[in-house]
């Protein structure tokens, strides 16, 4: 529920979060577009209340001194149409603000998400028999999701010795879930415009990682160049629609 998430950023923002919790949520910050820039909406949009609002949300804790000053010496109801118009404002205030972040989410679940897609083939290097330690390590951790220390290992793979196709595949994988996406793209685009088996997965991650970037008209140029023979193709297709 949006709600759960604005206690969470609130408890965030506010540093009410135990060591553990923070840790885990500003992880999750790092691997997540959507969820930053929920945050970064959320941090702006009470930024602009306290800012904008500020003298009027001491009119109005002004306002609540005097109903209940009012209340308990029974005055008259004079002042009544005063501390409704205040209550009136902000009230609208409320309701706008409420209804610019509904409309900003709604926009962000229209579109499809990388989250829905990256749903990875594991990596089987070690069936082969010239398989270095270091590149049991990068399939280990790949499978295992930890994609900071696939690249890691990846990399030491790449000092002494060349990566296959297959294994260049899996670190431009890799590279995209740590949001390394230049040098993703760089070696995918190698792929893409060579004449081997990993040609068209190569275009797929092209578009996965313009998905996740949120560049949909990149993502789409990708995509649609797909042959209905790819093995993406219908996933492809769904994204396409969906855009």
């Amino acid at each position: 529920m949006q709600e759960d998430i604005y206690i969470l950023f609130e408890n965030y923002l506010q540093n009410k979060m135990v060591f553990e919790e923070k840790a885990a949520f500003e992880e999750q910050l790092l691997n997540d577009n959507d969820l930053r820039e929920k945050l970064k909406l959320y941090k702006e949009t009470t930024q602009f209340l306290k800012t904008k609002y500020s003298q009027e949300g001491k009119m109005f804790e002004e306002n609540l001194k005097e109903i209940a000053k009012n209340y308990t010496s029974h005055e008259t109801i004079s002042s009544k149409p005063k501390v409704i118009s205040i209550h009136k404002k902000w009230f609208t205030i409320a309701a706008t603000i409420l209804l610019f972040i509904s409309i900003w989410f709604f926009i962000q679940t229209s579109n499809p998400k990388y989250t829905d897609y990256n749903e990875h083939q594991k990596a089987y290097f070690t069936e082969r028999s010239d398989v270095n330690e270091s590149l049991q390590q990068a399939q280990d951790a790949f499978n295992a999701k930890n994609f900071k220390e696939a690249v890691s290992y990846f990399e030491r793979t790449k000092q002494t010795n060349n990566l296959g196709l297959e294994e260049e595949l899996y670190y431009a994988i890799s590279l995209i879930e740590i949001n390394q996406y230049d040098q993703a793209e760089n070696i995918l685009n190698t792929l893409k415009n060579g004449k081997s088996v990993y040609k068209e997965k190569a275009i797929w991650y092209l578009g996965l990682s313009k998905l996740k970037q949120k560049e949909y008209s990149k993502c789409k140029e990708y995509l649609e160049l797909l042959p209905e023979s790819a093995e993406d193709y219908q996933k492809a297709q769904r994204i396409l629609k969906e855009l």
